[in-house]
Order: C-alpha cells, then structure tokens, then sequence
C-alpha cells in the first residue's frame, strides 16, 4: 500500500471519527433543549433533529463505504496469494524478520 494510499484510508478513518462525535454531541443538544422553554427553541429541536440524521445517515454511508472497500481489498489480496503463492511466502517471512528484528531491540 503507497504513502497516499494510508493516508486516504487513516483520513477516512477520521471523517467518520468526527462524524460520531458530531452525533453524539448534536444527539445531547437535543437531550438538554427538550428541557427548554421557549419558541426559538422549538426551531432548535427541529434543526437539530434533521442535523441528526442528517450525521446518521453519513456515517452509516462512510461505514458502508469502508465495508465494501475492505471486502475488495480482501478479494484482491487473496487473489495475489493464489496467483503468486511463493512471492507471498517470501513476502510474508520478509514482514515477519523485519518486525522480529524491531522487537527484537
């Protein structure tokens, strides 16, 4: 996996972090101003409530999209391991002497 290729994954990663801490904090919002009187507040609740699933529905598109990436990188990787079942080994072993020598110090 390239550099921008972490990076794109770990800024998803992240987007959908911010996202469920959004939601959390937009969810207590509601929480505290149903205990509100008011008019103003009335408008409040219902931007709030369509600000809220509005956050639910695109962090469960965000996860949905992670899933459907991760299965393809599954089918790609275990397609490479059938095609190329020394190359892996050797890749494997590799991966595997470098973090011993690393844990190793």
């Amino acid at each position: 996996m390239t550099d921008t290729t972490q990076q794109l994954a770990l800024g998803g990663q992240k987007i959908v972090e911010d996202l469920r801490v959004l939601l959390t904090d937009s969810e207590e919002m509601m929480r505290l101003a149903a205990n509100v009187p008011g008019e103003g507040i009335d408008a409040l609740r219902d931007r709030l409530g369509a600000h809220v699933e509005t956050l639910q529905s695109a962090l469960g598109d965000a996860q949905q999209n992670a899933q459907r990436r991760y299965r393809t990188a599954t089918v790609h990787t275990e397609r490479y391991v059938r095609r190329n079942p020394w190359r892996s080994i050797g890749i494997a072993a590799g991966v595997g002497f470098l973090l011993g020598a690393l844990s190793a110090r």
